[in-house]
């Protein structure tokens, strides 16, 4: 497994500037060229970026048949390394370290970078003192619990928790406190709702 940075303070916020998405997105497709590529090498460039990524395709995969509970339990154990202080997403060796073509996966990063660049127009690092490590651990919480709804199998219930789901990854992805605040309130919503629902039936 890929050895992970000792935890920093609950409550203290890096000083260092945020690269923006889309120039790691940049920066990842020009070190292929030059390097064996796998999806330890791009989760290592992402870094904290890997879980914001990862939770944006597990949700988008959510709207397939059946795939429901698969998505609902990848995002229990993303939200659960968040709240556990982890500050990159950990996958099985085995997938880590499954060798990817470097030329389509070159193809593929500079195809969605200027796609990125156009979101973060809108989505941009703020609200700095949510990067305090303590912020992440309640957004794990929260996914943690969006995921056990996802994984329900009945009709329409993950839909809005994954738009939820969404918003969070989009948040992490460049750091917009904003946007995680939004997407935590919305989730800790969308739980009391369910969960009326389901006790009061």
């Amino acid at each position: 497994m890929t050895s992970q940075p000792e935890p920093a303070p609950l409550f203290s916020v890096p000083n260092e500037t945020r690269s923006r998405t889309s120039e790691v997105l940049r920066s990842l497709a020009e070190r292929s060229d030059h390097a064996n590529v796998s999806l330890r090498t791009l989760t290592e460039g992402l870094g904290d970026r890997s879980f914001g990524m990862l939770l944006i395709l597990i949700a988008v995969f959510n709207v397939l048949p059946l795939i429901s509970i698969i998505s609902g339990l990848l995002v229990i154990a993303l939200g659960a390394q968040m709240a556990l202080g982890l500050r990159q997403a950990r996958l099985p060796r085995f997938i880590l370290d499954r060798q990817l073509p470097p030329d389509k996966v070159k193809s593929a990063l500079l195809s969605v970078a200027p796609r990125v660049r156009k979101i973060e127009r809108y989505i941009r690092p703020r609200w700095h003192f949510t990067e305090a490590p303590i912020v992440d651990r309640i957004n794990g919480i929260v996914l943690a619990l969006l995921g056990c709804i996802i994984a329900i199998p009945l009709p329409l219930t993950n839909l809005a928790p994954a738009a939820i789901v969404i918003m969070m990854g989009m948040g992490l992805l460049e750091r917009d406190g904003l946007v995680q605040v939004i997407a935590a309130a919305l989730g800790l919503a969308a739980i009391v709702t369910i969960l009326t629902l389901f006790t009061a039936g």
